[in-house]
């Protein structure tokens, strides 16, 4: 049986302004049925990286192709296959519901467009608002209508930028309900999320930081990896606790969580922290490391520059 073909094959890709890259040799590949993840901190690259992948934002470097079209010489093509959601709203506010997915439907040169209009409002279950102005919608049923417009002709390939921002947990659930089905129908998604538990959804994460991806793999996996161990210690007053711990040696850094402190240190000086944590008479305890710790220790611990994760 023959390999199935990746949906996004993309390699040493740069985007520079100016003598700055925000971009450099950015390199990805992307299945069918794959949810991958990008995750940083702000002004990282994912945005400028998405935009690059949907078609929208022309690269200085590289090469690689989308859906099986040339990204860097079928950027036009590429952006009418792919499914594009931008953080911001891109809906016309005084058009109905029913309108904005008519003109979208019009940009991708659907043959059957009204047809595809009323297959997104019952997918959506927007019918109750079909001849509602998109303007007069709350945050997450136009964030619903948004999605809808971006997959409205049934792209096999779905970037979505920061899809529940804003959103209530029920809406977020939807959206997340959503990308799921998409994955499952054998469609691929890239979603760049600040939420770094949303993140752990996904099949592959890559994590950005200045420009670069510092490592990518399946969360579990990067967790496992994750050169550190976390704990949580209770039983004190957690400011001194802080006091205690924020700076310590062997200690990567510090949360408050409740009435507890936790602690992201290095597997050497685990002994020393915890005989430190048990003479003040604090109780520490073990606890599972996260996504989100890992992200952190990678992008600002020194000694993890080297942490590869592939």
């Amino acid at each position: 049986m023959s390999e199935v073909s990746p949906v996004l094959d993309v390699r040493g890709v740069g985007k520079r302004y100016g003598q700055r890259y925000v971009i450099a040799d950015l390199s990805l590949t992307l299945r069918p049925g794959e949810v991958l993840g990008f995750v940083g901190p702000n002004g990282a690259g994912k945005t400028t990286s998405l935009r690059i992948l949907a078609g929208l934002l022309k690269a200085d470097a590289g090469s690689g192709q989308v859906l099986g079209l040339d990204l860097m010489g079928d950027r036009r093509a590429v952006a009418a296959q792919v499914g594009y959601m931008p953080q911001r709203l891109a809906l016309y506010g005084d058009l109905t519901v029913a309108e904005n997915l008519r003109f979208r439907a019009d940009v991708y040169g659907l043959a059957a467009r009204a047809a595809a209009v009323n297959a997104a409002i019952a997918d959506f279950e927007l019918e109750p608002f079909r001849k509602q102005r998109a303007g007069r919608l709350s945050g997450g049923w136009a964030r619903r209508l948004q999605l809808a417009a971006a997959l409205i002709h049934r792209p096999g390939l779905v970037l979505l930028d920061e899809p529940t921002a804003g959103l209530d947990a029920d809406a977020k659930q939807d959206v997340w309900r959503r990308i799921q089905d998409i994955a499952h129908a054998g469609g691929s998604v890239v979603i760049n999320t600040h939420d770094l538990a949303e993140a752990e959804r996904c099949t592959t994460v890559a994590l950005f930081s200045g420009g670069r991806v510092l490592a990518k793999g399946e969360p579990e996996h990067m967790i496992r990896r994750a050169p550190f161990e976390a704990l949580l210690v209770g039983g004190c007053d957690v400011r001194d606790l802080l006091a205690r711990f924020k700076g310590a040696e062997g200690v990567i850094a510090t949360y408050s969580e409740g009435h507890r402190l936790r602690l992201l240190i290095r597997p050497a000086a685990r002994e020393a922290i915890l005989a430190h944590a048990r003479a003040m008479g604090a109780a520490p305890e073990e606890t599972p490391k996260r996504l989100e710790d890992a992200a952190f220790v990678l992008v600002h611990d020194p000694e993890a520059k080297s942490w590869a994760l592939d």
